[in-house]
């Protein structure tokens, strides 16, 4: 049976996004280069991207998603059950794309090129695509560099730590694809005393015990390269572009990739 991280890391957070200023920053990005949204595909069911443009439709294969995410279908929005790479839409139904994180839930190159294909065929000409994307730096911190910021206590949030990780995992194998049992194995290998690591933090150990998620998980996540993340863009889009956003913590690794179906 597949064990995936989704069925389980929103639980206490239904209907809503957790509470901090990189998920206003993000959606306000995201807004202001969507521009006239029209017609909008949502890649998931981000609750605080759920009101844009005047009709929406929100695609997610995990009914357990849907279910604890999705605030609730209305006249100007509904969420669909369905799978990125096979989409039940009609030729140039969509007049915008946005996402958070979608191409980083998807293999690279295959998953990403497959959803590509798919928004090609679903987007009208001259729409606009959007997405928050978590890029492995050129200079990529070790796995060694990465857990010493959680004990020097510059790594503020325990998520963007493991983010951290994984970029630096997927650095050091030269693989943008990061399987999310070996995040959990190298993060128990190099913190193995969990209430130190709560004690030199402040991090509660319920949030550190997360990690646990990713135990047994069949979740593979990308982190390309900014290069490889631009190289995979294919010639039904044009120009292609990363914009900065945001000031919260790794934003500088989570710029909007913005692009226009040609």
């Amino acid at each position: 049976m597949s064990k995936t991280i989704w069925d389980n890391i929103y639980r206490g957070h239904d209907h809503q996004e957790p509470q901090s200023a990189r998920f206003a920053q993000v959606a306000a990005g995201i807004r202001a280069q969507a521009g006239a949204a029209g017609r909008v595909l949502l890649l998931g069911v981000t609750p605080s991207l759920s009101k844009l443009g005047d009709d929406l439709t929100a695609i997610d294969h995990n009914p357990t998603i849907v279910r604890t995410r999705w605030p609730g279908n209305a006249p100007d929005r509904r969420a669909v059950i369905a799978d990125w790479l096979r989409m039940p839409f009609a030729s140039g139904a969509f007049t915008t794309c946005v996402g958070d994180g979608s191409l980083n839930a998807l293999t690279y190159p295959d998953g990403v090129a497959t959803l590509y294909e798919n928004l090609a065929r679903v987007l009208r000409p001259g729409s606009r695509f959007v997405c928050r994307v978590y890029l492995t730096p050129d200079a990529p911190d070790s796995v060694d560099e990465v857990v010493a910021t959680a004990w020097n206590r510059s790594a503020r949030s325990l998520v963007y730590l493991r983010i951290r990780l994984g970029m630096a995992i997927v650095a050091a194998r030269g693989d943008p694809n990061l399987p999310l049992t070996l995040t959990y194995k190298a993060f128990t290998e190099n913190f193995p005393n969990r209430d130190r690591l709560a004690a030199a933090t402040g991090w509660e150990r319920a949030e550190i015990d997360k990690i646990d998620l990713y135990r047994h998980s069949t979740d593979v996540f990308s982190f390309p390269t900014r290069a490889q993340a631009l190289a995979i863009v294919p010639g039904e889009f044009g120009n292609a572009r990363l914009v900065p956003n945001g000031t919260y913590e790794l934003a500088e690794r989570c710029p909007l990739l913005v692009m226009e179906r040609r």
